[in-house]
């Protein structure tokens, strides 16, 4: 479980430029759901999908993944999290051009604590899913968008973690790409991991479970 409770996000806190980009949030994610935060450019939510992927922190409040207390956490900890326990997709794929696409894929698997055998099964393992196995050795910078966006989510998907996080995932791609990415995510959602999306796109939010509708930093609505 994912749970929010009055998170303040300030950034430059103290300055005189400071900016609370985050108004006391409440939002609990069960395990297993797959929910759409939806809002639009500035709004929030992909600061809210930063400090869910353990990579911002927060000013106020308390953030529980889990039964675990994030700001507790000292930044060694918060890696491992990130590395094992949470898979994210970015809008533009995050991936390292010069490397195949089996190498990108590889990389969550050679930053884990405990090294596994056979890391190159397990990287075409991942490719499989997504259907991109026949392009594990192609560079990167010779696949299409859509393509890209498959090995980011394989990569996401490597060290089988709990929760996907998809920030704007389909921003870049035309619609049939974009069909073709949103059917990944419910064949994920499927095998019982939960599946957090951020999107300005209320057609894709609209193919989630649940939508929480983020406005000036504040939750508007949940449907």
């Amino acid at each position: 479980m994912i749970r929010f409770e009055d998170v303040t996000k300030i950034y430059n806190a103290k300055k005189a430029n400071a900016f609370e980009a985050l108004h006391g949030i409440n939002m609990t994610i069960e395990d297993g759901e797959f929910v759409a935060i939806v809002g639009k450019s500035g709004a929030g939510k992909s600061t809210i999908l930063h400090i869910l992927a353990c990579i911002d922190s927060y000013e106020g409040g308390e953030f529980y993944l889990g039964d675990t207390l994030v700001k507790n956490l000292n930044e060694k900890q918060l890696a491992r999290i990130r590395n094992e326990q949470i898979g994210i997709v970015m809008q533009d794929y995050a991936l390292v051009e010069d490397f195949t696409a089996l190498q990108n894929v590889m990389l969550p698997l050679d930053f884990a604590k405990h090294k596994q055998k056979g890391r190159k099964q397990i990287a075409l393992n991942a490719l499989e899913q997504v259907e991109m196995k026949e392009y594990a050795n192609k560079q990167v910078s010779q696949l299409s968008g859509g393509q890209k966006q498959r090995v980011a989510i394989a990569r996401a998907l490597v060290n089988e973690p709990d929760i996907l996080l998809a920030d704007e995932p389909t921003g870049a791609l035309d619609s049939a790409n974009a069909s073709a990415i949103m059917n990944l995510f419910h064949k994920i959602h499927e095998q019982g991991r939960t599946v957090i999306l951020v999107t300005h796109d209320m057609e894709l939010a609209n193919q989630c479970d649940r939508k929480i509708e983020i406005v000036d930093g504040c939750i508007h609505d949940e449907s």
